[in-house]
């Protein structure tokens, strides 16, 4: 199920349909949870997509337009998860990404995937 029919069906076709991504799936019922505070409230942030590119880096994708201070305290969260996975580093080679404009996924995701890990 899609949050935003149309921006995530935009970006679950350019997914579908690119060359550098091996496979992809919604984070829905998925158990992906990534914690974090809000005003000293607990949150779970759960990213929109997880992408497997052909080179086995894996992205966690968030399709949010406008955002405030909750959304970035979320892709604060998600940025930290990702270092300390990548730390890890038993879980493979993971990313974050939020794509502002279904527009313009595909030259990002094809950008990301070139990309060492940051």
């Amino acid at each position: 199920m899609l949050d935003t029919h149309t921006w995530e069906r935009s970006v679950a076709f350019q997914l579908e349909a690119s060359e550098v991504v091996r496979y992809y799936a919604r984070n829905d019922h998925l158990g992906l949870e990534i914690p974090y505070e809000f005003y000293g409230v607990a949150h779970k942030f759960l990213p929109d997509f997880v992408v497997r590119f052909s080179n086995g880096v894996n992205l966690l994708l968030e399709v949010k337009g406008l955002h405030g201070e909750m959304e970035d305290a979320k892709f604060q969260a998600a940025k930290r998860w990702v270092a300390a996975v990548n730390n890890w580093g038993r879980m493979g080679r993971w990313d974050f990404h939020v794509c502002k404009d279904p527009n313009v996924v595909k030259t990002e995701i094809e950008y990301l995937s070139k990309q060492p890990i940051r």
